[in-house]
């Protein structure tokens, strides 16, 4: 079935979508907090039966009254992204916290946690054929001299066709008991199509980047390609794009020799299907 078709017949789900959001609105009110969501890059579509990575930021959520200076913002993080019944999410999900004072900034893993699981329902609650998914931060974590957080959660996708929604909740464990969310995102729609004839442009088999550590050029290579258009964009930890372009050709060559050392992700989109790669920039 085509995307746009599932689309329309599917368009009154939005109300219910919408009834949803005020129904939990009082939740979100109660668990306001220190943090919120900066960036969720969640694709448009995927298909049956496979996964696709969702790279998610958070950062202050501008309260002037903050003060990310306390020695004692030390404790576990949570996570939580309410899926369809039948969808899973890769266990062991790694972080990294930006910290703006050098020495501060750390990283660590998240990891399912059951009880978790049952306080984002039981507080925030998931619609009929969906559920929440809770993580927590294997180890106590460091915010002190917060900046930004972010983590790639790997999602699955199960054989069911269709539109369905999802939804990230973030928080902490401090003793300002701001279980189970600082912050809820809106539901956010994503279209499970056949994988019949799903091109292979973006399959490892494909694609190349090269040098990878990268210095002052990264390559992007496709084996084979057929005119399409890719837009191509560079992320880093922060969720911020530093590179943007449209790739109209086999080989590309981007400049990063201005970027700081670290990791980015490419993010490649090819009409409604859209996969992530994670590089090392030296």
């Amino acid at each position: 079935m085509k995307i746009s078709t599932l689309l329309k017949n599917n368009l009154n789900k939005i109300t219910v979508v919408k009834g949803m959001i005020a129904v939990i609105l009082f939740s979100v009110f109660f668990f306001a907090g220190c943090y919120e969501w900066r960036r969720i890059l969640q694709p448009e579509s995927a298909t049956i039966n496979s996964f696709f990575d969702v790279f998610v930021s958070a950062q202050d959520d501008g309260n002037p009254d903050n003060d990310w200076t306390n020695p004692d913002l030390i404790n576990y993080g949570l996570f939580g992204v309410m899926v369809p019944d039948g969808w899973t999410v890769k266990d062991s999900i790694p972080f990294t916290i930006a910290c703006s004072e050098p020495g501060y900034s750390n990283s660590g893993i998240l990891v399912y946690n059951t009880a978790h699981s049952q306080t984002l329902e039981d507080s925030i609650g998931s619609p009929d054929g969906y559920y929440w998914w809770g993580a927590i931060t294997e180890t106590e974590a460091s915010m002190v001299y917060f900046d930004s957080l972010s983590f790639t959660p790997r999602i699955y996708t199960n054989e069911v066709e269709g539109e369905f929604y999802l939804r990230y909740a973030i928080g902490d464990m401090d003793y300002w008991d701001r279980n189970p969310a600082d912050d809820v995102s809106d539901p956010i729609a994503i279209v499970i199509v056949d994988n019949t004839g799903v091109d292979e442009l973006f399959s490892q088999n494909n694609i190349r980047f090269y040098p990878n550590p990268a210095v002052d050029f990264l390559n992007i290579s496709f084996d084979k390609y057929n005119n399409e258009i890719v837009d191509m964009q560079i992320i880093d930890l922060t969720g911020k794009i530093v590179a943007h372009r449209t790739i109209t050709d086999n080989l590309t060559k981007v400049n990063v020799s201005n970027f700081s050392n670290g990791i980015y992700f490419v993010r490649l989109q090819n009409g409604n299907f859209t996969e992530s790669y994670k590089i090392l920039i030296k």
